[in-house]
């Protein structure tokens, strides 16, 4: 997958002639110096612009045409930087993308340097396969203390840094303006502007815009039940619930918080204020009172959306708010062939410059973009105000949705008895105690 350029071997020999006879003041000395701070898992930046060696990276990703360009585009800037250095990347479907990671790192195929979620750090960090990448927390040029620090919690495992985040979105509630003035009802920013919004307050809300006849919904946590995890962990969390124990060993759902959750939810369903699971109708229909969403969804909306609507932040359960991060990051797989370079490039993508670039696709790690003047005023839609508010504000008090190696397995329990209760088929206690009593074990 790797290999060097035979087309510059004649090019290569005659350097290293030139190296050994002290050309442009570098002489045996200095090689060995430079091949011995190579042998280090984090060179410096010098060591690696000085290396002449061709040495091809490989990025996957899952993300846009849009977003593959401008990763494109950054990789050719670091090759003008760095003429040795190229980068190519690969996009990997989202279905398919941790499977598929996961068959390349058990074959030594993976790529250098890795687009990973929330969902993928367990599995590969317990597994011992990604890099520990610690010592850029000393590289000053790096600025490692720009990065919100609870974007890397993630990441952090016994003292060891094992990724950088590049995107941190925070969930918000989109809402429909239209049908909250046409149903008399106070909008959520409102609310949450008189410290009255709550998870009460959304539910009699969804309730009064409802009009199924007509296929107008209050409001849309879910998609299918599947994705559960996107939107119920919030109102889990808001209700005192939990998905594990703090150390991940035991199954958390089966408590009177999380059945106060998931009831609530189905509530909404068989009142016909939340459209039936696998209904495909999206915010943008306009037939939405409100949608839980990510808060970069706002760059879609912005440009499809022909009626009024804002965001506002989550609204308060029994146990007050816990906003949940979504979450993009940059690894290296320990099996890298070019462990030294792809650290050297991993550090180029996320400095403060190129951070700024990729923050038109997602919300940003780093203070010094997030609270720009620049990032901020972007758009004029939604508010600055607004989106701080709503959003940037709380990412300080955000936590990253939690998981496990064994998630894929997880899910698939939790999935199955969810169904069972949206169908009737079991209670809503009944199923948690079915899903305690099988995910255990995968826990152990």
């Amino acid at each position: 997958m790797k290999k060097y350029g035979l087309v510059l071997l004649s090019v290569i020999l005659l350097l290293g002639l030139l190296s050994a006879c002290g050309v442009n003041g570098k002489n045996n000395n200095g090689a060995a110096k430079a091949n011995k701070e190579n042998a280090n898992n984090t060179p410096s930046a010098e060591v690696a612009a000085e290396s002449k060696d061709p040495v091809e990276l490989e990025m996957s990703v899952w993300g846009s045409d849009a977003q593959v360009a401008l990763y494109d585009e950054l990789a050719e800037e670091y090759n003008k930087l760095h003429p040795n250095v190229t980068v190519k990347t690969t996009v990997i479907p989202w279905a398919d993308y941790q499977q598929k990671l996961a068959i390349m790192a058990a074959t030594k195929t993976s790529p250098d340097i890795v687009w990973i979620s929330e969902r993928m750090i367990p599995q590969f960090m317990n597994g011992g396969q990604l890099l520990d990448i610690s010592s850029v927390k000393e590289d000053a040029a790096y600025a490692f203390d720009d990065i919100l620090p609870s974007t890397l919690t993630a990441f952090e495992k016994e003292g060891k840094l094992y990724g950088i985040p590049f995107s941190t979105p925070p969930q918000v509630v989109f809402y429909n303006k239209k049908l909250f003035e046409a149903n008399g009802l106070k909008s959520p920013m409102q609310l949450y502007e008189e410290g009255n919004w709550t998870y009460d307050e959304m539910v009699k809300a969804s309730e009064a815009i409802s009009k199924p006849q007509e296929g107008v919904y209050g409001v849309k946590f879910i998609q299918s039940s599947s994705n559960w995890s996107d939107n119920l962990i919030p109102l889990i969390w808001a209700m005192g619930g939990e998905i594990f124990n703090e150390d991940t060993t035991q199954f958390a759902m089966n408590t009177p918080e999380t059945a106060k959750a998931i009831n609530l939810f189905k509530g909404l369903i068989d009142k016909k204020a939340h459209p039936s699971i696998g209904e495909q109708l999206t915010f943008d229909t306009g037939k939405l009172g409100m949608a839980f969403e990510n808060v970069t969804r706002t760059s879609a909306y912005r440009d499809k959306v022909d009626f009024e609507w804002d965001i506002a932040p989550l609204p308060k359960g029994d146990h007050g708010v816990t906003v949940p991060i979504g979450f993009g990051g940059y690894s290296i797989f320990k099996d890298a062939e070019y462990p030294e370079e792809a650290l050297e490039y991993l550090k180029f993508i996320s400095n403060k410059e190129n951070a700024a670039k990729v923050a038109q696709f997602f919300v940003p790690q780093r203070k010094s973009v997030l609270y720009s003047d620049e990032y901020l005023n972007k758009f004029s839609f939604p508010t600055v105000e607004t989106m701080k508010v709503a959003a940037y504000d709380r990412l300080a008090e955000g936590e990253i949705r939690p998981s496990h190696p064994n998630w894929v397995k997880i899910d698939e329990h939790v999935t199955l008895n969810l169904d069972a209760i949206l169908l009737g088929s079991k209670t809503t206690e009944q199923a948690l105690k079915i899903m305690e009593d099988s995910i255990n074990p995968l826990l152990k």
